[in-house]
């Protein structure tokens, strides 16, 4: 299977913080579930407004991220303008497009500059969601529906991956809602269709299941990073619990299908001194190196402490 574009674009760090004062038996269990989860320490963060010139723009509503040939590519549901940020987070600038709604759920880049834009339902007449596939400009080259439908607009797919096997694309689409349903499903039934593109139409070759333990409110986002030994890393990111887990995610030679599989590692994002979370909007995540992640944020609707972190981008490490 060919390698994930992905560049390491931060120095790594360690994916096993020490835990002052912890037991053996309590560092052996620290990560295990989301009721003893890690930390995640900020390293940096930005609001996106203050990155891009255009103020016709009132607010960047990030739903997505990828990091491809040393920058970060944010998509936003309400414009169709794609912004391209330095690892720094020091400067950005936007593609082509405008400010209309774009509806735009998640983006993800290919081994060859090009780039894909999941957006979850096309129309409150169309339950079907659609693939838009950017050219390295981030100009829309083209359309396509998948042969998913849903229940309820804007209650669909919300994270995108791509990845390459035995010569042809796909695309892991990772459903809004446990067991791709409604808001009020059970937690612990975290699902992603892996899709191919036949005829026009990315078609579902599978569905995969996320372990039981990832038992998240909701799901936000995932990417995807190659091991060594040809396996993948795989990120799933939920707003509502404002936490991050790592799985794996393994394929057979063919590249026909996959499998997801744990347990993996629990983190979750700064709290307030109280426990109050101040992440409550995260939407988007990619790795830019091992141990090392770029996170952006919707506009939050909530208390002061939410907006504060709104509309921004983020780069976290595990808390050491």
């Amino acid at each position: 299977m060919a390698a994930l574009a992905a560049s390491v674009l931060l120095p790594a760090c360690s994916d096993k913080p020490d835990e002052p004062g912890a037991t053996p038996e309590s560092s052996a269990k620290a990560g295990s579930s989301l009721t003893l989860p890690l930390g995640l320490e900020l390293v940096a963060e930005r609001k996106m407004a203050k990155l891009f010139s255009d103020k016709t723009i009132a607010h960047y509503e990030a739903s997505g991220v990828t990091a491809s040939s040393g920058a970060l590519y944010v998509a936003s549901d309400n414009t169709t303008r794609i912004g391209r940020i330095d690892t720094s987070l020091d400067d950005g600038t936007l593609g082509p497009g405008d400010g209309s709604d774009s509806q735009y759920e998640a983006i993800t880049a290919t081994d060859d500059g090009r780039f894909y834009a999941m957006i979850e339902t096309a129309s409150a007449d169309d339950p079907r969601a659609k693939v838009v596939e950017l050219s390295s400009s981030l100009a829309i080259v083209s359309e396509a529906f998948t042969d998913v439908s849903f229940k309820h607009v804007n209650k669909g797919f919300e994270g995108v991956a791509w990845l390459r096997g035995a010569e042809t694309e796909y695309l892991l689409a990772l459903c809004e809602n446990n067991d791709c349903k409604d808001d009020d499903s059970a937690p612990g039934q975290g699902r992603l269709k892996q899709l191919s593109l036949v005829n026009g139409v990315w078609v579902t070759q599978s569905t995969l299941k996320l372990p039981s333990t990832v038992a998240f409110l909701n799901f936000s986002d995932l990417a995807l990073t190659q091991n060594a030994n040809g396996t993948f890393t795989l990120a799933v990111v939920s707003h509502k619990t404002s936490a991050l887990w790592l799985g794996t995610l393994s394929a057979p030679a063919s590249g026909a299908a996959w499998a997801v599989t744990g347990p993996g590692t629990f983190y979750v994002f700064p709290r307030a001194d109280d426990g109050t979370i101040r992440y409550c909007s995260v939407e988007g995540i990619t790795f830019l190196g091992p141990g090392v992640f770029a996170v952006v944020s919707d506009k939050a609707d909530g208390s002061t402490a939410c907006r504060d972190e709104e509309e921004s981008v983020h780069i976290f490490q595990p808390l050491r």
